[in-house]
């Protein structure tokens, strides 16, 4: 597990210095559906999204994919999440 770099300081003072990420489920009908998202302090921009019926690596992996492929200068970048497993395994 790694150290908490953002120490609550959800600021940025330049865009790609310091993205947050998280997935959330959403009911619908009778399934669930997982959002995973990457989201950059600086402006609230969300940098990627992925959609997908599976919690799972896979889903984090393809929206982080997604959003390196669009942001490319990112030296510098810190990126935090909750450190649930889809981040840590």
């Amino acid at each position: 597990m790694s150290e908490n770099l953002l120490k609550r300081d959800f600021t940025a003072e330049k865009p790609n210095q310091k993205w947050v990420t998280d997935v959330t489920q959403y009911r619908v009908g009778e399934r669930w559906l997982y959002l995973s998202a990457v989201k950059d302090l600086f402006n609230n921009e969300i940098v990627a999204y992925q959609l997908s019926q599976r919690n799972d690596n896979e889903l984090v992996l393809r929206t982080f994919a997604k959003a390196f492929a669009k942001q490319k200068d990112v030296t510098g970048l810190v990126v935090h999440s909750d450190q649930g497993f889809q981040y840590t395994s």
